[in-house]
């Protein structure tokens, strides 16, 4: 779609960019979106976060309920993330202007007027903190619901984690259709030996109310592997067992969403639902541990991804790397350059499940850059299969 020619009627439409005021940034504001894991904040404190080119400010009162404001003050524009947090309200290390967490400026210390005082105050947005992972809602007008399929039918033992990719948000999501992908990519850890692959899967991927699903032929069996998307940038998936981390458990049902920081970085959460057995449950405990301290070890992946691109180092190197899986499709996403130029590729039959995507992207943004709603998507409840017993 790079490079194609638009009829003159129609602007020019692209996916990637997804700052403020772009096509594709515009799209992703319309949905809720997951800014930080839970445990990333703690009551009374603050940090700053970088969402869809944007900057904010991210706190949790003291009560423990967390806010999403404006990254500066309206005061003198100092960077509120380094101020205190009062009850629920953040106040400016600068001069001890304090906001609520609405945006509202609720205290000017030594200004003789009286509050309230609306033209100082700063954005505020909603937010929604579920299953371990704080959402925001960063688009204009009322939030939608907060999305009914963001769930499981019997929550068990969740993990969540997040990790920094270093390349443009849509080759990740461009990457989530390409089952082909994994026969080669993840062959260097062998995280994917179980579903038995073959060179060339034959999926079938369709659109449905919520967004598409992959259907893809388990040799050897009358199931298929079905994997849910929902628009715009969410995977569902049961995820086999590939490393020490999910010793205990066995597959994993998991949400995978992938947020623009920038045009070239982007952060990818996942949220896992596992079943530990009681008896279990001490010795899954020090494997989390022991996992979590294994990544304490490394730099992040997409460090990494940067050296062994420049052949400062090699992917064989970190074959231990507890996520090692990830900096595999790191490595992948990043050596097409941050920001791939697509009118350079050449797709293939394996490419099905790419094109397939792109065609529905285009419709949608297309709709968006002319002024129109777009589709609402709806949750059927169907429910991810992993293909196998």
């Amino acid at each position: 779609m790079d490079g194609a020619q638009q009829n003159s009627t129609e602007k020019y439409v692209d996916f990637a960019p997804a700052g403020l005021g772009t096509i594709g940034g515009t799209y992703l504001r319309k949905f809720w979106q997951p800014v930080a894991l839970s445990r990333e904040i703690a009551p009374g404190k603050a940090m700053p976060i970088h969402v869809m080119d944007e900057k904010f400010t991210l706190y949790r009162g003291e009560t423990g309920t967390a806010h999403v404001v404006g990254f500066h003050c309206s005061h003198r524009s100092a960077q509120l993330s380094v101020g205190w947090i009062r009850g629920d309200c953040i106040q400016c290390m600068y001069h001890g202007w304090t906001f609520d967490g609405d945006g509202r400026c609720v205290n000017r210390p030594g200004e003789v007027e009286e509050g309230p005082f609306p033209r100082a105050d700063i954005p505020g947005y909603p937010v929604h903190e579920y299953l371990g992972i704080i959402y925001a809602y960063l688009g204009d007008g009322d939030a939608p619901a907060f999305p009914s399929f963001i769930d499981y039918p019997i929550p068990d033992v969740l993990e969540n984690h997040v990790l920094t990719f270093p390349s443009n948000w849509f080759q990740t999501m461009e990457n989530h259709f390409d089952e082909a992908h994994v026969t080669f990519v993840h062959s260097f850890g062998g995280s994917h030996n179980a579903l038995e692959r073959f060179d060339v899967p034959e999926m079938n991927i369709y659109e449905t109310d919520y967004g598409m699903i992959r259907e893809t032929n388990v040799p050897g069996g009358d199931r298929v592997r079905k994997t849910l998307y929902y628009m715009p940038n969410i995977m569902r998936i049961i995820i086999p067992t590939f490393n020490d981390l999910m010793a205990y458990g066995g597959w994993r049902d998991t949400f995978i969403i992938i947020v623009p920081t920038d045009d070239n970085n982007h952060r990818v959460f996942f949220t896992m639902n596992t079943h530990v057995d009681d008896d279990d449950m001490e010795a899954y405990q020090d494997l989390q541990r022991d996992f979590a301290e294994k990544v304490k070890a490394y730099p992040p992946i997409h460090e990494l991804a940067h050296d062994i691109l420049a052949g400062k180092s090699h992917l064989l190197d970190y074959m231990d790397h507890p996520h090692l899986l990830l900096l595999e499709d790191s490595i992948t996403q990043a050596g097409q350059g941050q920001m791939v130029d697509r009118s350079k590729e050449m797709l293939g039959r394996t490419d099905v499940g790419v094109a397939a995507m792109r065609r529905v992207y285009d419709r949608e943004m297309r709709a968006v850059a002319n002024g129109g709603p777009g589709k609402t998507w709806v949750f059927s409840g169907e429910q991810p299969d992993p293909g196998f017993d």
